[in-house]
């Protein structure tokens, strides 16, 4: 029987954009199932007294460096938002949840949600914003007053909350973090070993 990866994000994350990257990847060698877990990241690091890595220069410095590495290795570009750290994932992020019944349309606002935060290179959206979500994701095909009524339906925030407490009350304290099992993997970066796990 095929395991499955648990993959719990924020688009807000820049390292999560990298994670999403990589991941499908992995599903493909492994054939393993993949679950899609949207999470509120502010309230991830809020429980945990975790910080963004900007918050202290030299792991930001650092970040930075490594980031750019990682999207040589893997092909990909990833470019600063005008609206970071304070754009609001919360109408994307609650979407992707009502999506979960949807795998190939939950994957597909995956992509164009990634694309659309850091994958411009003039500049991200935000997604936060009524006009600006409706116009991007419109493009990208979706019913955008539909997409945008499920990310913001007060049972959505209820999910995102849910979500939210099972990834700190597992362990987690920041995006991404992936699970095989009772297995923890923080960082898209550590996706190799998650690999190692599903073959297991």
């Amino acid at each position: 029987m095929a395991k499955t990866l648990e993959f719990f994000f924020d688009y807000m994350s820049p390292t999560s954009f990298l994670g999403w990257a990589v991941v499908p990847g992995v599903i493909e060698r492994t054939g393993a199932n993949l679950k899609i877990k949207p999470m509120f990241l502010g309230g991830v690091m809020k429980a945990t007294g975790n910080q963004p890595p900007g918050m202290v220069a030299a792991k930001g410095k650092y970040m930075s460096q490594d980031m750019a590495r990682c999207c040589k290795r893997h092909g990909i570009q990833i470019f600063s938002n005008p609206h970071f750290p304070l754009m609001n994932t919360r109408p994307l992020t609650g979407a992707t949840i009502r999506l979960e019944d949807d795998p190939e349309q939950q994957h597909k606002l995956l992509d164009a949600g990634f694309k659309y935060v850091w994958g411009q290179k003039e500049g991200g959206i935000n997604t936060g914003d009524e006009a600006e979500f409706k116009q991007a994701f419109g493009a990208e095909g979706f019913d955008a007053d539909e997409l945008w009524a499920l990310g913001t339906a007060p049972e959505t925030k209820a999910m995102l909350r849910a979500n939210t407490e099972e990834a700190v009350a597992r362990g987690a304290f920041g995006a991404p973090t992936f699970f095989v099992g009772d297995e923890m993997f923080f960082g898209h970066d550590r996706l190799d070993y998650a690999e190692e796990a599903l073959l297991a």
